[in-house]
């Protein structure tokens, strides 16, 4: 792995603990700004994160015409975000289900394809990994509040399912254990060099992370700090091979349309669920609206990938 790469992961394990301490040191103020926290991530670089997806399909088919691109890329994504969006009209929980699925998939793709390992080592800490954030952000620090959350948007309680859990931190805690444990297997029996010192710091930081933080502000570290600022990276190393000179000031110049369009929809929203007085109808109508988003983005990504 590169030093660049490792001070990244150096960055982000140190935020991570930093984070981590305020939360534990001042949990009614992190309580109190959580929301606005995570609206300001979003818009820093989780919505700018998402709006390359255009950029990276036209770079990614040099052969065909501009007027061909467009046609591709916004039939695609338009078809994907409608149909995506009437099956959480018409089957929410299975909506949910599959948006669990992909976040697992693309979360842990995002954290592993950046580490310099190898393909098998590779694989077992992208699904692990991926594991270990979905469940906790299901099951961790608050699980009636997210319950009720996704009891909104899917009609169903998710305590329901480990009911016959006499200790509910069993949970949290199997979770937390999933991403260390898969990490310390493939350090040991597949990984083919010693892995640095950072990865395991980074392995422990992101599990307590979302074990013991609040789960929106752990979220809204998580993906800023580590998600959004990967993936962008990526994306950029992506256009360089394709011979485009781009940097961290040219990916937000490119995407800032696409990002002010976003805003206005999520302003939008938020003064509609406001009218209503509901906090936790905000966060599932959010919570839907970022999966019907994430859904093409991450075919786009996984092509990337598969270039790249």
């Amino acid at each position: 792995m590169g030093k660049t790469h490792s001070k990244h992961i150096f960055h982000q394990v140190t935020f991570g603990v930093i984070a981590l301490i305020i939360n534990l040191l001042f949990p009614e103020f992190i309580e109190s700004v959580r929301f606005w926290f995570l609206g300001i991530v979003i818009l820093i670089i989780g919505m700018p994160h998402g709006a390359l997806d255009h950029i990276i399909s036209y770079h990614s088919f040099p052969d065909k015409s501009e007027k061909e691109k467009k046609i591709w890329f916004y039939g695609y994504y338009t078809l994907i975000m409608a149909i995506y969006a009437l099956l959480w009209i018409w089957l929410p929980l299975l909506s949910f289900l599959i948006f669990l699925a992909i976040t697992l998939y693309h979360f842990g793709q995002a954290d592993a394809e950046r580490l310099n390992i190898n393909p098998t080592a590779k694989k077992i800490l992208q699904y692990s990994r991926g594991l270990t954030i979905v469940g906790l952000i299901v099951y961790g620090s608050e699980p009636i509040y997210i319950s009720e959350v996704i009891n909104v948007i899917t009609g169903y309680d998710s305590l329901e399912l480990i009911s016959f859990v006499n200790n509910y931190y069993v949970v949290p805690l199997s979770f937390s254990l999933v991403y260390p444990v898969a990490y310390l297997f493939a350090a040991v029996f597949v990984a083919e060099e010693k892995l640095p010192l950072v990865y395991h710091a980074d392995a422990i930081v992101v599990p307590a992370l979302f074990a013991l933080a609040d789960p929106f502000f752990a979220f809204a570290v998580y993906f800023g700090v580590w998600h959004s600022f990967n993936h962008a990276k990526t994306m950029l190393k992506y256009l360089r091979k394709r011979n485009l000179d781009v940097t961290m000031a040219w990916f937000y110049k490119k995407t800032l349309l696409l990002s002010v369009m976003s805003y206005i929809g999520l302003a939008i929203l938020y003064f509609i669920t406001q009218a209503f007085g509901n906090e936790k109808l905000l966060i599932a109508l959010l919570f839907i609206l970022i999966s019907v988003l994430t859904l093409p983005h991450i075919f786009i990504v996984e092509m990337m990938y598969r270039k790249y």
